[in-house]
């Protein structure tokens, strides 16, 4: 992927769809090396991201495709490595941890006239057990509050209909990336919380 002439963002989405599984993986891969090198050149005196910080960085710069937010076909979305590299340069993520019934807490001041706030949450998990009937070992919830202290939620899907288009009504206890999208969020400080659910490990 490092050596082919062609710009990635414009040909490789379109170039993973039309293969399938077998040439997204590589092409995905190739852009998490991309990712890699950069984040070491932008900051050499931090250790290497988490896996699941990359991965975050990749889900939150996506381009939506098919039903509005994740779905079973697309996933969060179709990957773009040059907003994800320009994204990741500004330093507007963080990497941090929680334990059984703590909470991190981080405040974003939105300005007016914001289009969008998006804040994605992912975590590297611990193998879950043999013959488990949940797949989560360590659940982690993604809190967004308003200046008005609302609360919203992040996107969820429903299983045992794929078909069903995601909804923001509740919180996920399925998965572990979760995503908040508010659209024209009020201005003022909003409170961004990531609370340790069921924590074992």
């Amino acid at each position: 992927v490092t050596s082919c002439s062609y710009d990635l963002d414009t040909y490789a989405p379109t170039y993973a769809a039309h293969c399938g599984t077998s040439m997204s993986a590589p092409t995905v891969t190739g852009l998490m090396a991309l990712l890699l090198e950069d984040y070491r050149e932008q900051f050499p005196e931090n250790d290497d991201p988490r896996n699941s910080t990359l991965k975050s960085l990749l889900a939150h710069n996506a381009v939506d495709r098919g039903n509005a937010g994740p779905d079973y076909q697309f996933g969060y979305g179709s990957v773009r490595i040059q907003r994800t590299i320009d994204f990741m340069r500004t330093g507007g993520f963080l990497e941090g941890q929680v334990f059984q019934g703590q909470a991190f807490t981080v405040p974003v001041t939105v300005v007016a006239g914001t289009a969008e706030l998006k804040v994605t949450l992912a975590w590297d998990d611990y193998p879950g057990v043999p013959n488990s009937t949940r797949d989560l070992v360590n659940d982690l919830d993604l809190r967004v509050y308003s200046p008005s202290s609302q609360r919203y939620f992040p996107w969820t899907l429903d299983p045992h209909n794929p078909a069903s288009l995601a909804v923001r009504t509740q919180e996920d206890h399925t998965n572990n990336i979760e995503q908040v999208v508010v659209a024209n969020p009020a201005a003022g400080v909003w409170s961004i919380e990531v609370y340790g659910y069921d924590v074992p490990m």
